[in-house]
């Protein structure tokens, strides 16, 4: 356990398929742990923590559960602070994720025109402009769910394990979901890195979520620069912390 010297602040991470405790002296991100759900409060007991913040997709009763016993911890919720401006046309069906990966780019580097694209559950997209402006961006299947699909809507295709193509040309059915399952994101990514690149000028492009080490050597770094970065979504939430608890 971290020897903490300044006020800690703790940021729980709630996440489709896993929750991350993270601990920070101001700023500086400390210490990242992996844990399943049901365990956060547990680890929350090992802590000595001053203020925190929780952000949940989906585990409501969890986050109900660490809100009643650690009164100095908020939720992520619409009404609270954010350090950007929000210009999403329908900001009450915008994902925490998101939002908090969009505040994380800032937080590393206000006024740069930043795109965030998280690997996991889905491939997402989201723009921050230089003006630190919150534009929105996209969302489409991720890795798994698109394997997952592949077997579910069809008779005959198999659900198949994901892992890097040896080859262009698959010389098997299994080969054949791989190369298009795995090569379509490559394509998709690094299209879309240089649609945003040609609309905005000195973009910084980060890369993050669960499939981060797998998709970050698809990514053409030719253009822009390009950053695997697997706690922008912990760095936002702090910052929203800040922005909210002095």
């Amino acid at each position: 356990m971290h020897d903490y010297i300044c006020p800690v602040n703790v940021v729980i991470d709630i996440g489709n398929t896993s929750t991350k405790v993270a601990t920070f002296e101001s700023n500086t991100l400390v210490e990242v742990q992996n844990c399943l759900a049901k365990e956060v409060n547990d680890l929350l007991a090992s802590i000595k923590f001053e203020k925190g913040i929780v952000s949940s997709v989906k585990e409501e009763k969890i986050s109900i559960d660490i809100l009643n016993q650690y009164p100095t911890i908020i939720k992520l919720t619409k009404n609270l602070k954010i350090p950007i401006v929000n210009s999403y046309s329908t900001p009450d069906s915008l994902g925490y994720d998101r939002l908090s990966n969009a505040v994380g780019a800032y937080a590393i580097e206000a006024g740069r025109n930043s795109l965030i694209i998280d690997a996991g559950t889905c491939l997402k997209f989201d723009f921050i402009d230089d003006q630190n402006r919150y534009l929105g961006g996209s969302i489409s299947p991720g890795l798994s769910m698109r394997l997952k699909s592949l077997h579910t809507f069809t008779d005959k295709l198999p659900l198949v394990e994901l892992k890097k193509p040896e080859k262009l040309i698959g010389g098997s059915t299994k080969e054949s979901i791989l190369s298009g399952v795995v090569g379509g994101m490559s394509s998709e990514i690094n299209n879309l890195i240089s649609e945003y690149h040609k609309k905005y000028s000195l973009l910084k492009v980060f890369v993050t979520g669960g499939d981060v080490d797998f998709i970050y050597p698809m990514v053409d770094n030719q253009k822009s620069s390009i950053f695997a970065h697997n706690y922008i979504t912990l760095l936002g939430l702090n910052r929203i912390l800040q922005e909210n608890v002095s």
